[in-house]
């Protein structure tokens, strides 16, 4: 793990200039002062092609000068786990960070879904602005080719980047779908701790690891980043609990491919459930062979409903075909994806493990050309309540 510290010397702020958005210039002012004789004389205004070479040179400094830089390269479920933990340590901690991904961003606390794109650099490089001005001081990245192509011309204040070989070592002792214990090792100086998480699933397990790896490399105090672990949020759509004081688990997860939900469903075997009931669907821009591997894949639960999951202008009538072909016959097909959730709950009972996967934390649905709004959370609740299962909510 290495991380270059940033300079002493810190970067003036330009006058007259907010960066990324463009320069304000001040109305040009005439000072006066004294020649040898003691007259009072006039001097010249700044000319204003003075004004607008200061302007466009704070203009063209990247906003990220000023932050400190965190990349993971984007190796799936891990390095998406390990940008979401870190990025909670991080604001646990008391730093102010941003975060960027192939799913989206979360810049000045606030969440943008879209998936960042190197044609719209200069907009991303506004935000990252608009994320110093707000207090912002670093950025954690899961880095792909679209967003390294972002970033690459810019120099960060700091770089912290993971190494092979890292300094925490995290050991489950029990693992279940209600939580985690675990112990944390390879801290020299600091004694061996266990911790209780509401994280779940291996990958996020290794997230953690990294991500508690780097946040040290970073500068965040051991005591702190360990008090901080009871507190983490588990990250969005990978493996995420819809708790509502029901006595069996519903997780949200993105997992939309064979090779996705053969991880998932492994991972979800080993949360000591009675069994698992799988919602599952595919795009309509999938190809025959992929939703046959996705079908043969869901072999793994106990109980499958296949659905919908942004279906396009394909007929979901032939994608269901596909996938029930995969998987032999005898899963309960239902193209309504609200009316899948809720079957799926229905049929839930004590110690059973929901898995509603495809989606995760996408918040919009393709159906016959139109984008609408949805969020699998939302509809896990309603039909959580409709069983009577309403948490804390009244």
């Amino acid at each position: 793990m290495e991380a270059t510290l940033p300079e002493t010397e810190t970067l003036p702020r330009p006058t007259g200039c907010i960066e990324g958005i463009g320069a304000f210039h001040d109305p040009p002012r005439t000072t006066t002062g004294c020649d040898a004789s003691g007259r009072r004389r006039h001097q010249r205004p700044q000319s204003r092609g003075a004004t607008m070479d200061v302007a466009a040179t704070a203009v063209a400094r990247h906003p990220l000068e000023r932050l400190d830089l965190c990349r993971i390269p984007c190796q799936g479920r891990v390095s998406a786990a390990t940008a979401a933990l870190l990025h909670g340590l991080l604001v646990q901690a008391g730093r102010r960070p941003a975060l960027l991904t192939p799913e989206g961003g979360r810049i000045a606390d606030r969440l943008f879904p879209q998936r960042p794109m190197r044609d719209e650099a200069p907009e991303w490089a506004r935000l990252l602005a608009t994320h110093v001005r707000w207090g912002g001081d670093c950025l954690v990245v899961e880095e792909d080719a679209e967003i390294q192509a972002l970033i690459q011309d810019a120099r960060p204040r700091a770089r912290v980047e993971s190494t092979a070989t890292g300094r925490v070592r995290l050991e489950a002792q029990a693992l279940h779908w209600r939580g985690t214990r675990l112990r944390v090792l390879g801290l020299p100086g600091t004694p061996e701790r266990t911790a209780h998480l509401p994280l779940v699933g291996t990958s996020n397990l290794r997230g953690l690891e990294a991500a508690l790896d780097l946040a040290l490399a970073a500068g965040c105090p051991v005591p702190r980043a360990l008090g901080a672990l009871p507190l983490l949020e588990p990250p969005p759509g990978l493996l995420e609990p819809v708790p509502a004081g029901q006595p069996f688990a519903v997780f949200i997860d993105r997992a939309s491919s064979a090779t996705e939900l053969a991880a998932l469903l492994s991972e979800a075997r080993a949360l000591g459930g009675r069994r698992i009931l799988l919602v599952a669907g595919i795009r309509g821009a999938s190809g025959s062979a992929d939703r046959m591997a996705l079908g043969a894949a869901a072999r793994a639960a106990d109980e499958v409903v296949f659905t919908s999951d942004n279906p396009g202008h394909v007929p979901a009538d032939g994608i269901l075909a596909d996938l029930q072909l995969g998987f032999g016959g005898g899963a309960l097909e239902e193209p309504d994806r609200h009316e899948a959730i809720r079957a799926a709950i229905r049929n839930a009972r004590a110690d059973d493990v929901v898995l509603i996967a495809g989606k995760g934390a996408l918040s919009f649905q393709e159906v016959r050309g139109s984008v609408v709004p949805w969020d699998d959370r939302l509809h896990a609740r309603d039909a959580l309540a409709s069983r009577g299962w309403v948490g804390d909510s009244l």
